[in-house]
């Protein structure tokens, strides 16, 4: 799993990349997390399990990084990493994830950037020519 940002004018982008799709779900948790802090400073303390379901794969990337951003700023909680279990029914797709992290701690967990939400443009969730899956997203700061 790896994600690397990408320039953009006024927002932030990542590119995702993974063996499998749920390791590209995981990857994208990693990337949101240290686009607001230094995810290598949240500890795994605390385990939270999110079920999802979408029509495509994109609009549950970006219904998964929304329901991040919300229990961010409802409940300060960030995530160190997750597990995620993604598959294909008749109507669309599922998510299961469990995922560790803690409460926002200002003193430990430095502010970097606040987003704001999770856009549309550019967004792709593919598998990758040799295997595994790649994605992008963009990110509203």
């Amino acid at each position: 799993m790896s994600y690397r940002f990408l320039d953009h004018t006024a927002d932030v982008g990542a590119e995702l990349a993974a063996p499998d799709l749920g390791g590209l779900f995981a990857a994208a948790l990693a990337a949101f997390t240290d686009i607001l802090t230094e995810r290598e400073r949240v500890e795994p303390r605390e385990e939270r399990r999110i079920a999802l379901s979408a029509p495509g794969r994109e609009e549950l990337l970006v219904d998964w990084l929304e329901e991040l951003l919300y229990l961010f700023e409802t409940e300060g909680a960030l995530f160190h990493d997750a597990r995620v279990a993604i598959e294909a029914g008749e109507g669309g797709w599922a998510l299961e994830a469990t995922a560790r992290g803690e409460a926002h701690d200002p003193a430990r967990h430095p502010a970097k950037v606040l987003v704001k939400g999770v856009t549309y443009h550019g967004l792709a969730v593919r598998p990758a020519g040799e295997g595994g899956w790649v994605g992008r997203v963009i990110f509203d700061i």
